[in-house]
């Protein structure tokens, strides 16, 4: 009878755990959730060609806005349309002093443009510059002379991916002229 009884005990306890256990799994407390779809992030479209920079975007009475308005147009870059990184600075030439825009349009770079350039031009890759004043001591603005700090930021990117980021300092020295400020000169630091 013992036998009989422990028996009982036992089957009890099993159909118990089971129950225990069937109730436990119908009832989740987790979130009913969907199936995820993996979805590929949209394709960056990369432009056939970049705009020259024009004057009537660009507050020439401002010097900080002719500053930025340079830097993001010349370093801002197509590698697979572009010749060289002269392009960018060409785009610009409209808020460069007559000297340097002269001297940027005549500049031809003694060598090709690189290794990197190479292989961003085979991507389609686009370098897309973003610009911000920095905070450094400049001399002093005069009615004639600015001078700005600029943090340059390109990020190279292809249609597909992130390719890299670098950041640079531009030193840009302004002259102010009956047209309004023009970049006088430019020195990466």
């Amino acid at each position: 009878m013992v036998y009989t009884h422990r028996r009982i005990t036992v089957a009890l306890a099993a159909a118990l755990t089971t129950t225990t256990l069937l109730i436990a799994g119908c009832s989740s407390s987790e979130p009913n959730v969907s199936p995820q779809t993996t979805e590929a992030r949209p394709a960056k479209v990369i432009p056939y060609s970049l705009p020259t920079l024009e004057l009537s975007d660009v507050d020439t009475s401002n010097p900080d806005e002719v500053a930025l308005a340079f830097a993001e147009t010349a370093y801002t870059l197509l590698p697979s349309v572009d010749r060289n990184q002269n392009e960018g600075m060409v785009r610009a030439s409209v808020v460069l002093t007559d000297q340097l825009s002269a001297g940027v349009r005549a500049f031809d770079p003694p060598t090709g443009p690189g290794y990197d350039w190479n292989q961003w031009a085979k991507n389609r890759a686009i370098v897309n510059a973003s610009a911000e004043v920095g905070t450094q001591e400049v001399p002093p603005q005069t009615a004639t002379n600015a001078y700005r700090m600029l943090q340059v930021t390109q990020t190279i990117e292809s249609a597909a991916k992130f390719i890299a980021r670098k950041s640079f300092v531009l030193l840009v020295s302004m002259l102010s002229t009956p047209g309004g400020w023009r970049v006088d000169r430019i020195t990466q630091l």
